[in-house]
């Protein structure tokens, strides 16, 4: 496993507000979780499937899912881990990810199982937009965002976009690293094509995207640490909220 392939991850790359123009960031991510069995290999990672479980966990906690009611959307949303963790606790689950392979083992693993589509499923969209035709103008109760954020070249565009994707008081759930000392160089330099975040973000940052895409009521709390695998270190990982 390559240094940048260990790097912690549930997402990466898309579209702007209209359409977000950063084609090297996108086009770089989409190759590299593109890679032949990376989705394969990532979907059996237990560092993986135990972050998913605490960041999800987390969400629980912040929101209150209902099982009979809640529709989610899980942007970035790879192989499933934290949707997985999230439907039994919401009627429906729509993952939006810029891989295809990601979106073939997701959908895989749902038919596998035995969920209809309706239930969940998973779509591919390279450059998610406002009025996305495979979205067909669906709004959710909540949409869930975990580690992704860090691979977004601009969070304000990405995070106006989600916003209009919510129900009227709908909640928005951010996951990714605390940028601090303990965040300093846990991405290689290597993945800095995919990583245009590297040391994670500010609650300052955070805010400032959720309040631009007029989202209030805004909560920021640090839910977990973990180790990183390139840096070796724990990490701080938060969990942002907002509401339309």
């Amino acid at each position: 496993m390559t240094d940048s392939e260990a790097t912690h991850r549930q997402g990466h790359c898309v579209g702007s507000h209209h359409e977000v123009h950063d084609g090297n960031f996108a086009e770089a991510n989409k190759d590299f979780f593109n890679a032949p069995g990376f989705a394969e290999r990532y979907a059996e990672r237990p560092d993986a499937v135990e972050c998913a479980q605490r960041l999800a966990g987390a969400m629980l906690r912040e929101y209150p899912f209902d099982e009979e009611k809640t529709s989610i959307m899980d942007f970035a949303c790879g192989v499933g881990l934290i949707s997985r963790e999230l439907a039994p606790h919401s009627k429906s689950i729509v993952g939006v990810d810029i891989s295809q392979r990601m979106v073939d083992l997701y959908n895989l693993s749902v038919h596998n199982q035995g969920i209809s589509p309706d239930e969940m499923r998973a779509i591919c969209i390279s450059a998610i937009k406002e009025n996305e035709e495979q979205l067909q103008g669906m709004a959710f109760d909540v949409i869930v965002c975990a580690s992704a954020y860090h691979h977004l070249a601009s969070i304000d565009d990405v995070t106006k976009i989600l916003a209009t994707y919510l129900k009227p008081g709908g909640s928005l759930l951010v996951t990714d690293l605390i940028k601090d000392h303990s965040s300093q160089d846990v991405f290689p330099h290597n993945a800095q094509h995919i990583v245009p975040h590297r040391d994670g973000f500010t609650e300052d940052e955070i805010h400032n995207a959720f309040s631009s895409a007029g989202l209030h009521n805004f909560h920021f709390k640090e839910i977990a640490r973990a180790t990183a695998k390139h840096a070796g270190q724990p990490v701080t990982f938060f969990l942002a909220r907002g509401d339309k």
